[in-house]
Parts: C-alpha cells; sequence; structure tokens
C-alpha cells in the first residue's frame, strides 16, 4: 500500500491554510491603512471647520479694533470649542508673517492654513483647543486660552 494519498491530503490542508493565512493579513493591512486614511480626511475636515471659526472671529476682532472710537481700545471676544478632533488634539497659531492661521493636530500630523484678511497687526501666539480668546490689547491681535 503506497501512503502518497495521505501526503497529498497533509499538503494540500497545509497549503490552503497558508493561502488563507496570506488573504486574511492582505485584508486586515489593507482594511488598517483605509481606516487611517479616512480617519485623516475626517481631522482635516474637522480642523478646517474650527480654523474657519478661528479666522472669522480674528477678523471680526478686526473689525471691531478698527470701528472703536479710542486711540487705545481693548476688543476680548470668547469661544468655546471642542477640546479634541476626532480623538486627537489641536491647537491653533496665528502666524504674523503671512497673515494666516495654522491648526494642527500632532498624533496624527495633520496641518491647515487659512488666510486672514485684517488690518491690524497680528503676534504670534498659539492656543490649544477649548475655551479660545482672540484679544486686542496694545497693539496686536492674539489668540490664547482663557
Amino acid at each position: 500500500m503506497s501512503d502518497a494519498r495521505a501526503v497529498s491530503t497533509t499538503l494540500s490542508y497545509v497549503l490552503a491554510l497558508a493561502i488563507a493565512t496570506l488573504l486574511i493579513t492582505g485584508l486586515i493591512t489593507a482594511g488598517g491603512t483605509y481606516v487611517d486614511s479616512q480617519r485623516e480626511q475626517v481631522i482635516r475636515d474637522e480642523l478646517r471647520v474650527v480654523g474657519q471659526q478661528i479666522a472669522a472671529d480674528v477678523e471680526r476682532t478686526d473689525r471691531l479694533v478698527r470701528a472703536g472710537d479710542s486711540d487705545d481700545p481693548i476688543v476680548t471676544l470668547n469661544r468655546t470649542l471642542s477640546n479634541r478632533v476626532t480623538g486627537a488634539s489641536y491647537e491653533t497659531t496665528l502666524v504674523p508673517s503671512d497673515q494666516t492661521l495654522v491648526v494642527n493636530t500632532t498624533q496624527p500630523d495633520v496641518s491647515i492654513r487659512i488666510g486672514l484678511t485684517v488690518e491690524t497687526s497680528l503676534r504670534a501666539t498659539s492656543a490649544r483647543g477649548g475655551d479660545v480668546q482672540i484679544r486686542y490689547r496694545g497693539d496686536k491681535l492674539e489668540v490664547r486660552n482663557v
């Protein structure tokens, strides 16, 4: 009697397991990459919304400063925002050199830039998410945490 038939069955079983393992590993890897990509896109969209809200407040504060009657106005505008976007903490930074607002997260590393249309000088300041204050005191607009 020959044992070739038993070897063939065992070899087929091992090959089937190896192929199934490779397919499942490939699906998990592809699915994980897809989920990470989608998460970054959602974070980018949420940062854009938060950034637009803060940019609108900065521009509103600029208009209030220019419309003020006194030579040395003090303007403060408060906004309460979410502390996190899609589970990631974020920070907002005013960049005076090119009049932009940068909103970014570090885990994952996502950043957006929003142009500002202001005539008042900006101070290079930053604020984390949550309670944010846009303030003009003295000579420049700044963003900070309350």
